[in-house]
């Protein structure tokens, strides 16, 4: 049996006010993309697309999971026989905010929950998630999730991959001038981890946008502008198991070299990570008020 898997990315402009006109808008481009492209099995979009976030006063938007909204979510994800990871909300857990991103399966259900595990720190205040996300489409494969910044720590994809993803989505928000720097990373880190990387960045007032979708190889096979836009591919499950097995381009089989290696997987950084020469000559994470503070 063929595991495809048929993928939609909706890069939509996010209102930064009107919350319900971005439900309504994801609803509408997700309807019309199911009944255009019948095929597509996983719709999802960027991070903090259906929260409203960015205000000084973001934090009386967090709300707790599932509420009003999720259940919205819930019936459209029935109604399109169709499994969603509809970007990131700001989470109430105890006395934390999370910026989390749902996995809903086609009955409708949150099946998978991530928690950013790198916050964009010291720009974001959420508080850091601890544990690692994958899910499972049945007979198909597994799928990763991961949000925005955590694109710049390969530990979180080699850990995903070593969970056995095979599939990594991205729900990011970048409309900063680090963003052709992310386009690297991400063909990076699909080649890295012999993994699909699939990226939707939602378009902000000041520019975000360039969602791009990467092979195991780290081939691009979609990279769109700065517009609405909505990216439909295909991958194909089977594909990373073959590049694992016989290497990328046929040539790097490079989880074998990492099993096999007398190091076993036993590198400084992560024995005694905060013993490391670099940590030494760093300042505290903080927000610089001016240039002039920034230490050498």
């Amino acid at each position: 049996m063929s595991r495809k898997l048929g993928i939609a990315g909706l890069q939509l402009k996010k209102d930064f006010i009107n919350q319900e006109y971005n439900l309504e808008n994801f609803e509408r481009v997700a309807r019309l993309n199911k009944a255009r492209f019948p095929w597509i099995d996983l719709i999802f979009t960027g991070e903090f697309y259906l929260q409203r976030y960015g205000s000084p006063d973001w934090k009386n938007f967090a709300d707790h999971i599932p509420n009003d909204q999720t259940d919205r979510l819930s019936e459209l994800a029935k109604e399109l026989n169709c499994w969603l990871v509809p970007g990131s909300f700001l989470e109430k857990e105890s006395e934390k905010i999370f910026n989390t991103a749902l996995v809903f399966d086609t009955n409708g259900e949150i099946i998978a929950k991530y928690q950013k595990v790198f916050p964009w720190m010291p720009h974001e205040d959420t508080a850091w998630g601890t544990e690692f996300v994958t899910f499972d489409i049945q007979d198909i494969g597994r799928i990763g999730v991961v949000i925005c910044y955590d694109l710049w720590f390969p530990e979180i994809f080699r850990t995903l991959a070593w969970m056995g993803a095979e599939v990594i989505l991205q729900p990011s928000m970048t409309c900063t001038s680090d963003r052709p720097a992310e386009l690297i990373l991400a063909q990076a880190n699909a080649i890295m981890f012999q993994c699909y990387f699939l990226n939707v960045n939602t378009l902000c007032f000041q520019g975000g946008g360039e969602s791009i979708f990467v092979d195991p190889e780290g081939r691009t096979l979609q990279v769109v502008n700065t517009n609405e836009a909505v990216i439909t591919e295909v991958v194909d499950f089977d594909k990373v198991s073959w590049i694992r097995q016989n290497g990328s381009f046929g040539m790097n089989p490079l989880w074998k070299s990492f099993r096999d290696s007398p190091l076993q997987g036993k590198f400084p950084p992560y024995e005694n990570l905060l013993n490391g020469e670099i940590f030494k000559q760093l300042g505290e994470l903080k927000l610089h008020k001016n240039v002039r503070s920034w230490k050498f």
